[in-house]
């Protein structure tokens, strides 16, 4: 062979060579290939729920306690002459918007009021006295009587304006309240409790 055929050997290689290279280019080295995986059809997918939101108590719309007329079939129906015996304000409870109203006397005069049922062991009276025109004579008195026994649970006597609370640890029983008033404008009793003992 001579010279020339060798180069023209040569260079059809290197032109095959780099033809083959620009069209199809060397596979590069991978390692083994990953199984794929086809997704199931149709797999129902479970609805996402929230879980409900833990629901606080409803507050309570507090009912208005009346006066009654019936007063000859309770077994207590008059004040006695000494109420300060029952001392004076009892501690507030902390201050907080969790305190339940359960129940309201509003009045401007005195009276016995209808038997009220309380399930709560521990609740209080709140009572608060108006008096504007003549403040200096303003006398408020309550008593809160067990139904079944007559038996005074606790007592208030407020000379002037202002307000009186009275803390109350027996619960599950009916009740009732006798008020007399001298030179009040109006006075209101609110029956209250905390959310733990609903």
């Amino acid at each position: 062979m001579d010279k020339g055929d060798i180069l023209s050997i040569l260079a059809a290689l290197l032109i095959v060579s780099v033809a083959g290279i620009v069209f199809h280019p060397p596979a590069m080295e991978t390692g083994p290939e990953a199984p794929v995986s086809n997704p199931p059809e149709s797999v129902p997918t479970p609805p996402i729920t929230a879980s409900p939101a833990p629901t606080l108590p409803v507050p309570l719309e507090p009912a208005r306690i009346s006066y009654t007329t019936g007063i000859w079939s309770y077994p207590r129906c008059y004040l006695p002459d000494n109420l300060t015996q029952y001392g004076g304000s009892d501690p507030l409870w902390k201050e907080s918007p969790d305190i339940v109203s359960f129940a309201y006397i509003e009045e401007a005069r005195g009276g016995v009021t209808e038997t009220f049922h309380v399930p709560y062991t521990v609740w209080r009276l709140n009572c608060s006295v108006s008096a504007t025109v003549r403040p200096e004579a303003a006398h408020f008195r309550m008593a809160l009587v067990e139904r079944e026994s007559g038996m005074i649970i606790e007592g208030a006597d407020l000379r002037y304006p202002g307000t009186i609370v009275k803390n109350v640890e027996r619960g599950g029983k009916d009740f009732y309240i006798i008020v007399s008033v001298d030179d009040v404008d109006s006075y209101r009793i609110t029956l209250e409790t905390l959310p733990g003992y609903l």
